[in-house]
């Protein structure tokens, strides 16, 4: 927790003043948060590459934590509707690594009057029950409901607000439950987010947090917490293939 906040500070005396965050990867590849997904998907004919570490994630009953990688991309086949697939890296001997192959469709988009509409699915091939001993039961299907929210932040603190992105789903396996996510820009470079999950990696209910830098308009750097407890670093990369 004090990692996060001293980051998040220093983030914020460094940024200020700094182009609109662009979509970026989840830990599994798939555009969204830290886990959950929103309503983003990488652009038409272009590929996201992406890379994150957790170091020692603590799931629901362990002692000890243990190191996790993720490695992959995510590629734009048409405007609504984004694959991907990562390789994913437990440092436990014996274990090898396991290729999540995840799909996401934007049915609705927002517009003034309506919240946008996506449904997906993480891990198609259904690899992680081999990692979790059966934990994660299944594919990990969702959908999930998206919508600024910046007016209704407005209206209860009384002042103008930056920027801030609400997302609400329900799905199975990893998304099993409910799970919620808030999005705030906090400078044009800069953003923070928040999200709740009713299982997650962890395997019980999360709360994690991330702070989202973006030097350059084709790269976005992540660092976090998983359940405020375990830290996180990632990046993702954008290549156009015009």
């Amino acid at each position: 927790m004090r990692k996060f906040a001293v980051l998040l500070v220093v983030a914020a005396m460094l940024l200020v003043g700094a182009n609109a965050l662009y979509a970026a990867t989840s830990i599994y590849g798939i555009s969204g948060l830290i886990e959950t997904p929103d309503d983003s998907i990488v652009g038409a004919k272009s590929v996201t590459l992406m890379a994150n570490r957790i170091f020692g994630l603590r799931t629901h009953g362990d002692a000890e934590g243990v190191d996790v990688t993720t490695f992959g991309g995510a590629v734009g086949i048409i405007p609504s509707l984004e694959i991907s697939a990562v390789g994913i890296d437990v440092d436990v001997p014996g274990m090898n690594t396991e290729a999540l192959v995840n799909a996401k469709y934007r049915v609705l988009a927002e517009s003034v009057n309506r919240p946008s509409v996506t449904i997906g699915v993480v891990d198609i091939a259904r690899r992680l029950d081999h990692m979790t001993d059966g934990e994660i039961d299944g594919m990990s299907s969702f959908i999930v409901v998206g919508k600024n929210i910046s007016n209704v932040a407005e209206d209860v603190s009384g002042e103008v607000s930056k920027p801030i992105k609400g997302t609400i789903g329900v799905g199975t396996g990893l998304y099993k439950g409910v799970f919620a996510g808030l999005d705030m820009s906090l400078a044009p470079k800069f953003s923070v987010a928040v999200e709740f999950l009713s299982k997650g990696i962890r395997n019980e209910s999360t709360f994690n947090g991330i702070v989202r830098f973006q030097p350059i308009e084709a790269l976005t750097i992540d660092a976090g917490m998983i359940g405020f407890k375990d830290f996180f670093a990632g990046a993702s990369f954008n290549l156009s293939t015009f």
